[in-house]
This record gives structure tokens, C-alpha cells and sequence, in this order.
């Protein structure tokens, strides 16, 4: 549990890291800019990654559940196997 822990914590950095980083690049973050202010710009921020990632996982998901499915001999002769593998498309 503490190794977990502690991985989280280094990945909650990383992204606070990125977020003040991508926030002072585009200049949304400046020298007159309040420490309050840079935490709504990380909190907002977040919330858009977290929205953006679980988006692209639902597409995913829907993508994979709507592709065709392939039949796949596994041993010949021995019948086939309906295996979820998706065809690539042509």
C-alpha cells in the first residue's frame, strides 16, 4: 500500500509539474500572477485532463465494441473460435 502511495504521489507531481509548466508557456501564469490563481489554472486543468482521458476511453471502448469480429482457426481441424480481435479496416 505504501509503494502505491507513493506512486501516486509522484504522478499527482507530474502533472501539477506539467500543468504550471504548460501554464506559464502559454502565459496564463506570469510574475503577477497570485498563488490562488495558479491553483484554479492546476485545478481547471485537471478536471480537463481527467474529462479528455475518460472521454478517449469511452470512444475506445465504443470503437472496439462496434468492429467487426474475426473468425480465427486456432488448430486446423479443429473447429473455429470466435476470438474479439478487431479487422483492421481497409
Amino acid at each position: 500500500m505504501g509503494t502505491f502511495l507513493k506512486y501516486l504521489f509522484y504522478l499527482i507531481l507530474i502533472v501539477v509539474i506539467y500543468l504550471v509548466g504548460k501554464g506559464i508557456f502559454e502565459g496564463q501564469i506570469t510574475e503577477t500572477t497570485t498563488v490562488g490563481e495558479v491553483v484554479d489554472n492546476v485545478e481547471s486543468g485537471t478536471k480537463r485532463l481527467v474529462k479528455e482521458g475518460v472521454e478517449a476511453t469511452k470512444d475506445a471502448v465504443d470503437d472496439y465494441q462496434k468492429a467487426p469480429k474475426k473468425e480465427i482457426d486456432l488448430e486446423p481441424g479443429a473447429g473455429k473460435t470466435m476470438v474479439k480481435t478487431p479487422v483492421p479496416a481497409e
